[in-house]
């Protein structure tokens, strides 16, 4: 396969991967075995609905030319493996990436810079996006804060009406 060809089919799987992405990430696959990545790329791919594709920054950084996550290019140095999380429960997709680094060992493979909601976060900001609840955790949230006293009106009108006696008056 030509080179011209190769860089195609990586530029395609990469905005393939785009579609309906929340979350893109890098990871330094430095040190990695082919086994390794196909391990993580199952259990991505199983836990959370991710994607990892092993692929030249530049690759990369032309199919992200020009859309919302163009922002990641500061973070497209060294050896990346590039990860698209397509669930909305981002924590998840970066708890089973981090719990696969500790089981394995593989200190020196670190997320790198990551886009979120068109805004570029530094390895260090992820505490935020791990401890944020997922949108369902969310609507749940309030929908039970509008349930009860919707509930508690509902049953204040269905409520027999009390009469003078039972009034006090």
């Amino acid at each position: 396969m030509s080179s011209l060809r190769r860089a195609l089919l990586v530029a395609g799987k990469t905005k393939i991967n785009l579609e309906n992405c929340h979350f893109i990430t890098g990871i330094n696959y430095n040190g990695l075995s082919v086994k390794q990545l196909q391990e993580l790329r199952g259990i991505l791919r199983e836990n959370s609905n991710t994607k990892l594709l092993v692929a030249k920054n530049t690759l990369v950084y032309k199919a992200l030319e020009g859309t919302k996550w163009e922002s990641l290019k500061p973070c497209m140095k060294g050896m990346n493996a590039w990860i698209f999380v397509q669930t909305e429960d981002i924590p998840a997709a970066l708890k089973t990436f981090i719990s696969f680094q500790k089981e394995k060992k593989l200190y020196d493979n670190n997320l790198g810079g990551a886009v979120f909601e068109e805004k570029l976060y530094a390895p260090q900001d992820y505490k935020v996006i791990e401890t944020m609840p997922s949108r369902s955790d969310v609507y749940n949230t309030m929908f039970g804060a509008l349930h009860w006293p919707a509930l508690d009106l509902v049953n204040t009108l269905q409520a027999p009406p009390a009469s003078e006696n039972e009034s006090g008056a």
